[in-house]
């Protein structure tokens, strides 16, 4: 069997390595954990993904994910659109530093920018202060949702 490429559930395209597995982004190797992208030599060997970094970074995610669950279940009938925010929101966003949206949003620099690039509609809860930033108003440093310290 030869190597191929295989496209993820969000997209992204990997390697398979003939019948063993999905190929480590950094050397190539067999990766054993499905949901990983690099092998665990590669893992190990990159002092950003200590188990204790690691398992902090899981912490806040999950931190994370119950909050907006729970924001969720407080404001059943908020209208998320997609389009709304893509035609009312996005476009006043492209001149606003990454820094200010970070500050407004407690979103990390990456989800910052993925948001003002378009490529990602954020949660409906961090759309009042996005909101603010986009009309040129100052958006309050008061988060909608509880966000964990940064790693």
């Amino acid at each position: 069997m030869t190597d191929r490429e295989v496209t993820t559930t969000r997209g992204a395209t990997r390697r398979v390595v003939g019948a063993l597995g999905v190929a480590c982004r950094s050397c190539g190797g067999v990766v054993a954990n499905p949901r990983h992208v690099r092998c665990e030599a590669c893992i190990a060997a990159d002092s950003r993904q200590t188990p204790e970094i690691r398992g902090r970074r899981g912490a806040a995610i999950a931190a994370r994910k119950r909050a907006l669950a729970e924001w969720d279940a407080a404001n059943i009938g908020v209208a998320h659109d997609p389009e709304l925010f893509a035609r009312e929101i996005l476009p006043g966003l492209a001149t606003v530093p990454l820094r200010t949206i970070m500050e407004a949003t407690g979103m990390s620099k990456s989800s910052a920018s993925h948001v003002r690039r378009g490529n990602r509609t954020p949660h409906v809860s961090t759309w009042p202060a996005l909101g603010a930033l986009a009309s040129g108003e100052v958006a309050p440093i008061a988060h909608s949702v509880p966000v964990s310290t940064r790693h």
